[in-house]
């Protein structure tokens, strides 16, 4: 393929920024809902993604008829691997080993998504990657350790459960870092699938799955509501605006424009602006606290962002989503 111009680098760096913007809402939105546990609102986060996609797909017309027909497999196998399995799994690493360690672990996407998909395209010079990368990695680390030098101690387990725990983080990091990949190749190789339209079908297999694994939720009674210290019950209406705009905005709408940037940007450079999603969901944070991050965090977000302008600018050497024996056989 040839190489990205100006206009598709610049349009999917600024589709990248804005979907990383919209994703940060889903580390704020959670802190928002006293009482209500990360399952119900994961569940309902999905359901509803599943049910706007439904009415846009009832309205989508032999477009959308023609891309469910096509390729529900490929929707499908993302659905899981991007949504319903990567959040069960960060579940378990975040009830077994502790959130803290399981956010350290998941903060490593956005350079496994970049390195890999490096070594898959080719579209940067490794020598030219070692100091953004290297600016990310560092800021990650400043970020992730205060963070868990803030945090309250984790209660004690034994140390099989937080090994599997730990192996939980893991693998959603390996499962997104797949559908990362597997999306952006799938997109390259057929232009003409809109990004919307694209996160439509996903959104039907989400809903799908999600229902499907709506018995074994409700049975954990992860489901139920808890009442506050004072008794009061939490807010129903509050829970449903919320899993609505993190379906409908956070899932679909985000989603339609991380296809937009994967569509038109190379692996390394889309996985790099996830990074936006990470400082964003930190900001909203200390925002709805009204307080200032730490010293230290300011300046490592700095040095990510600083990383990842350094590679959206960088000029590709002409790579998109190789076509090499290992993709073919491993991202669809």
């Amino acid at each position: 393929m040839g190489g990205l111009t100006r206009r598709e680098q610049s349009v999917g760096s600024a589709a990248g920024t804005v979907a990383g913007l919209i994703w940060g809402l889903a580390f704020l939105i959670p802190v928002l809902l006293p009482g209500w546990s990360p399952v119900a609102v994961t569940v309902g986060r999905y359901l509803a993604y599943g049910l706007v996609s439904l009415v846009l797909f009832a309205f989508g017309g032999r477009v959308l008829w023609r891309l469910l027909r096509r390729h529900w497999r490929v929707a499908l196998a993302f659905a899981l691997t991007g949504n319903v399995l990567y959040y069960l799994l960060l579940v378990v690493g975040i009830e077994l080993v502790g959130a803290p360690v399981t956010d350290i672990v998941i903060g490593c996407i956005p350079v496994t998504v970049a390195l890999l998909g490096n070594a898959l395209s080719g579209a940067y010079r490794w020598r030219s990657l070692v100091m953004p990368v290297t600016l990310v990695a560092i800021g990650l680390t400043v970020v992730n350790a205060l963070e868990l030098g803030g945090a309250a101690p984790t209660e004690d387990r034994p140390l099989g459960l937080k090994v599997l725990g730990l192996l939980a983080a893991v693998g959603a990091v390996l499962l997104w870092t797949w559908y990362g990949l597997a999306n952006a190749r799938f997109l390259s190789r057929h232009p003409e699938v809109p990004g919307g339209g694209w996160s439509t079908v996903i959104g039907l297999g989400t809903g799908v799955v999600t229902l499907a694994g709506l018995p074994v939720a409700a049975l954990s009674g992860e489901l139920s509501p808890v009442s506050g210290p004072s008794g009061e019950s939490p807010d129903l209406a509050a829970f449903v605006v919320a899993v609505l705009v993190l379906g409908v905005v956070v899932s679909w709408a985000a989603t339609g424009l991380w296809n937009v940037a994967s569509a038109r940007l190379s692996p390394t450079a889309a996985g790099m602006l996830i990074n936006v999603e990470t400082v964003a969901g930190f900001a909203y944070v200390y925002a709805a606290r009204g307080t200032w991050p730490p010293l230290g965090q300011v300046v490592g977000f700095a040095l990510i962002l600083i990383g990842v302008l350094r590679v959206v600018r960088l000029p590709t050497t002409g790579g998109r989503p190789a076509e090499t024996r290992f993709g073919r056989a491993v991202f669809l």
